[in-house]
């Protein structure tokens, strides 16, 4: 699905990666460790097109990365970050909004039916309140922005999921509650950063940067 065969990464001048050659397939669900400024969320930015900072070949389904129109492989690959700017007016309007964008058209026909029921059955394993729905994103807390932004990208159906830290604000009950969805639940290919040690725990595949490279571990239980 994804090849990555990188030179080398960076982030405006410094050098993050060296001679990297890695593969994500269709449904992995691996997580991204290392120590802070090591390069993972520039490495999560490339795979989405909002860095180009990087030497190499990055291929998405055998298409070149740089081929794609931005708007094309986000609608394909989406990033939910650790505070999200959800848009303006209510939570309601904010998670259906996307679906009237020429390039979610393109991948389905929206059925209204089928969406509410999708909608609230995310609401209920999230531990979200359907009152959530008439307020404003400022009106909501910072594990709450969280949720709306990953049920909002879950909704869309992308294939792969980039996420940078979006249970930094939640409870470790809900966080769990995250996770296994994630795990178990959610079909696609995963790339997550997270330095929770609950997640940390659960996640199976792991990609850890050490010294410009990536460290491939596969751990013990978990997915």
């Amino acid at each position: 699905m994804i090849e990555i065969e990188l030179q080398k990464l960076f982030y405006q001048d410094r050098e993050l990666l060296q001679a990297q050659k890695l593969q994500l397939t269709k449904g992995d669900k691996i997580l991204l460790m290392g120590s802070t400024g090591s390069g993972k969320t520039s490495l999560l930015k490339t795979l989405n097109l909002r860095n180009f900072s990087y030497v190499g070949r990055i291929s998405y389904n055998g298409k070149e990365l740089r081929s794609y129109k931005a708007e094309e492989l986000r609608s394909r690959i989406m990033e939910v970050m650790q505070e999200p700017w959800l848009g303006e007016g209510s939570i309601r309007e904010i998670l259906l909004e996307p679906f009237g964008y020429h390039v979610h058209k393109r991948k389905k026909a929206f059925d209204p039916n089928t969406y509410e029921t999708e909608r609230k059955a995310l609401f209920v394993a999230f531990r979200l309140a359907e009152s959530l729905l008439e307020m404003k994103a400022e009106q909501l807390s910072g594990g709450e922005k969280q949720r709306i932004a990953l049920i909002g990208a879950l909704l869309l159906k992308p294939e792969v999921l980039l996420l940078d830290e979006i249970s930094s604000a939640l409870d470790q009950d809900t966080s769990k509650l995250i996770a296994d969805y994630l795990l178990y639940h959610f079909s696609g290919t995963i790339l997550a950063i997270s330095h929770d040690p609950l997640w940390q725990g659960m996640w199976q595949q792991k990609w850890e940067l050490v010294d410009k490279a990536i460290v491939v571990h596969q751990s013990q239980g978990g997915r």
